[in-house]
C-alpha cells in the first residue's frame, strides 16, 4: 500500500506512483470547521486579549494548525502544511497602537475585523532609515515551533511536511508600509532598501533553518513575485536586490537535501528562466489565467515538478461539480503525463471557495488521476 508520503515525494522527484497526489494550499479554517464542526479561535479574540493575559498568539495558532492538520487528513489530502507566517515568539502578546490594529514582531501593523472575524494587514513601522535602525526582530530560536513540530510528529512517516516560508519580498515591503514604497526606495534609496532586505533574510533564513531541523520534507519559498500582467519588480530589479537572497535560500535548503518549491501568483513568463537557474525543484500553482500548465509542463517539466492548478478564482468558489471535476481533468490532462505532478489549488484554498468543491477536487483526483 503506498503511503500518502510515498506518493507525494516521488512526484517531487519527476516520478510517478499510484495516482497523482493531490493537496491544498493554506486551508481556511472555515472549511476546517464544516467538516469537522469544530470551531477554531479567531485572532478577534486578541480584542479581548488585552483584558485576558492568559491567553496568547500562540494558543491561537496551535489550536487552529490542529484543525488544519486534522481536515487535511480528513480530506484525504496527501500532505500536511506549515507556514511560518503563524510562527510567533514564546508568550506573544501583540501590541496594540488603537482600538483595533497591533503591531506585530516584525514591525507590521494589522487590523481586527471583528464583525467578520478576520485581520488583515494594513502598515508597517518602517518609514525611514533611523526607524529600520531601531527595529529589532526576535531571533529565530525565540519561536515557537510547536506548530511545525507537532505537525511533524503527527505525520509520522504517513504525509509529507511541507513547510511554507517565506525570503525577501514580502515581509519587507509590509515592514516599509507598501510595495510602492519599497518599489521607490530601490530607486531613490537603494542602500536602506537593501539594508532592509538584508535584514528580513537574516531572520528568514534562520527561520528556514529551524523548519528544516524539526523534520520538515519539503520547503516552498511564498513570496508572490507577480501579478496578472508580470512580475512586480523590473526582472532587472529581481536580478539585483532579490534573486541573490532567494538562490541562498535555495541553497541553504539543499545543502540539508531538502528540495524548494517556489510559489508565485502571476505571469511568471518572463523570469521563469531565472527561477530554473536559482535551483528550484518545484513551481506553485501556474496561475491558470495567464500561464498555460501543459506549456510548462512541456518546457520545464524533465527539470522541475509542477503544483497546481485547479483554479481558484471561478472553479472552486463559484462552479458546479461538474465544473470542479472538468477542472481537474484539465490539469491532470495537461501535466500529470512521466509523473512531476502534484494537484492542487491555483493560489489557495481560501474562504470563497465551496467545500464541497474541495471534496469534489480530491473525488476526482482519485478517480481520473489513476497512473495505473
Amino acid at each position: 500500500m503506498v503511503t500518502h508520503k510515498e506518493r507525494y515525494m516521488k512526484a517531487v522527484v519527476l516520478e510517478s506512483a499510484d495516482m497523482v497526489p493531490v493537496d491544498g494550499t493554506n486551508l481556511d479554517l472555515i472549511h476546517a470547521q464544516k467538516i469537522l464542526d469544530k470551531a477554531p479561535v479567531s485572532t478577534s479574540i486578541l480584542l479581548s486579549q488585552k483584558h485576558n493575559d492568559a491567553i496568547d498568539m500562540n494558543y491561537v495558532v496551535k489550536h487552529n494548525q490542529r484543525l488544519i492538520n486534522e481536515a487535511s487528513m480528513r480530506l484525504d489530502f496527501d500532505s500536511l502544511m506549515v507556514n511560518d507566517w503563524h510562527l510567533y515568539p514564546e508568550g506573544f502578546k501583540p501590541r496594540f497602537i488603537d482600538a483595533t490594529s497591533y503591531v506585530d514582531h516584525l514591525g507590521r501593523i494589522f487590523r481586527i475585523k471583528q464583525d467578520v472575524k478576520t485581520t488583515y494587514w494594513v502598515d508597517g513601522i518602517v518609514k525611514s532609515p533611523e526607524d529600520l535602525e531601531k527595529l529589532e526582530f526576535p531571533e529565530p530560536e525565540e519561536l515557537n515551533l510547536d506548530i511545525v513540530e507537532e505537525t511533524v510528529a503527527e505525520a509520522r512517516e504517513e504525509y509529507p511536511v511541507v513547510g511554507m516560508c517565506h525570503s525577501v519580498v514580502t515581509a519587507p515591503f509590509e515592514i516599509r508600509g507598501g510595495i510602492d514604497k519599497l518599489t521607490i526606495d530601490l530607486y531613490r534609496q537603494p542602500d536602506f532598501a537593501k539594508r532592509l532586505i538584508e535584514k528580513v533574510f537574516r531572520y528568514q533564513i534562520g527561520i528556514v533553518r529551524r523548519f528544516i531541523e524539526a523534520g520538515v520534507d519539503i520547503i516552498t519559498e511564498g513570496d508572490d513575485l507577480a501579478d496578472l500582467k508580470g512580475p512586480m519588480f523590473s526582472p532587472k530589479m529581481l536580478r539585483e536586490f532579490f534573486f541573490p537572497y532567494i538562490r541562498k535560500f535555495i541553497e541553504e535548503c539543499h545543502s540539508h537535501k531538502i528540495p524548494v518549491m517556489k510559489h508565485s501568483d502571476g505571469n511568471l513568463y518572463p523570469i521563469l528562466d531565472d527561477l530554473i537557474d536559482l535551483g528550484i525543484d518545484g513551481l506553485h500553482p501556474i496561475e491558470p489565467s495567464v500561464m498555460d500548465l501543459k506549456k510548462v509542463k512541456q518546457q520545464y517539466g524533465d527539470e522541475i515538478f509542477l503544483r497546481g492548478n485547479v483554479d481558484c478564482i471561478h472553479i472552486l468558489p463559484y462552479g458546479t461539480e461538474d465544473d470542479v471535476r472538468r477542472d481537474v481533468r484539465r490539469c491532470i490532462d495537461a501535466a500529470a503525463k512521466g509523473g512531476g505532478f502534484i494537484l492542487s489549488d491555483s493560489n489557495s484554498l481560501h474562504s470563497n471557495v465551496k467545500t464541497e468543491n474541495i471534496q469534489t477536487m480530491v473525488d476526482e483526483a482519485r478517480k481520473y488521476g489513476k497512473y495505473h
